[in-house]
């Protein structure tokens, strides 16, 4: 009896070894329509468990000739709880002039991952522009974005932004066009490019002023969405927050999507402006 005991409290003191699970990345670069190419010596990926990252997986090293590079995660075959990790792609100088592919997430349950590969890319900002905008109204206008000649600015008055606000797709095409011309703008920044950095950060700052404003006048009217200037003014931008979030607020109930609106209007309040190019506009631009 005590040397089965023993046996007993042996095992229990044993710790369970743990395994790995395997993510292999596929990482390209576009520079021209049709072309992509391995993005070689890129790195690191960031694994995250919610907002954070996680100690429990990582993509060690750079991406090699091939653009490839493994990520693994610490796992146990006998765990059947799912846990939902993120694979943030990088920004760093190695990026420049590149859009950044989104998160992607990935589900781990005992050992086996819900995908074994993932791609990301890499798209030049000037195709990205091109690819963004063909087939809409901004098409013309945008088809030499980011070319020495190009110098074409925000125009508050024209009617392509009405037009690409009438349906969700052209919604969600302005939504990502906003991020995009944000992200531009911040690059030209850093590089010292004031001229350029300005004429970006109008175009993101005048489309968030076209969403607010198209957003007010779907869900509350023409009277609330006169009271929003649409300008490439971020002054205007936060004054026209303020107007919307009052009106809602101002309402004797609120419905769901009310609700949903004000808490980005109030995340947005919160936001500083080199942070709005990342920042959700979802209900905004959607609902």
């Amino acid at each position: 009896m005590r040397t089965l005991v023993i046996s007993l409290v042996l095992a229990s003191a044993t710790p369970q070894v743990s395994a790995q699970a395997t993510l292999q990345l596929l990482v390209k670069q576009s520079a021209s329509p049709n072309t992509p190419r391995p993005f070689r010596d890129l790195g690191r990926f960031d694994i995250r468990l919610g907002n954070t990252s996680s100690s429990e997986g990582e993509c060690p090293g750079n991406t090699d000739t091939n653009g490839r590079v493994s990520c693994r995660f610490v796992c146990s075959p006998q765990d059947q709880s799912a846990r939902n990790f993120k694979i943030v792609p990088p920004r760093n100088e190695r990026t420049r002039g590149f859009t950044a592919p989104t998160t992607r997430e990935v589900s781990l349950q005992g050992c086996q991952l819900s995908v074994a590969e993932l791609e990301f890319v890499y798209v030049d900002f000037a195709v990205a522009l091109r690819e963004l905008t063909r087939g809409t109204p901004l098409e013309t206008q945008f088809a030499s974005a980011g070319t020495p000649g190009w110098n074409t600015k925000f125009d508050a008055a024209s009617k392509e932004w009405e037009q690409l606000g009438a349906t969700p797709a052209g919604r969600q095409k302005l939504d990502q066009l906003r991020a995009l011309t944000g992200e531009i703008a911040l690059e030209k920044a850093s590089d010292k490019e004031t001229a350029p950095a300005a004429l970006w950060d109008n175009f993101s700052v005048g489309i968030s002023n076209v969403l607010l404003k198209n957003s007010a006048l779907r869900l509350y009217g023409q009277n609330t969405a006169a009271q929003i200037k649409v300008s490439p003014s971020k002054a205007d931008f936060y004054r026209n927050l303020r107007v919307l979030g009052t009106h809602i607020e101002a309402k004797e109930s609120m419905t769901p999507l009310d609700a949903r609106v004000l808490t980005d209007v109030n995340k947005l309040s919160g936001t500083s402006s080199d942070k709005l190019p990342t920042a959700s506009f979802k209900s905004i631009a959607l609902d």
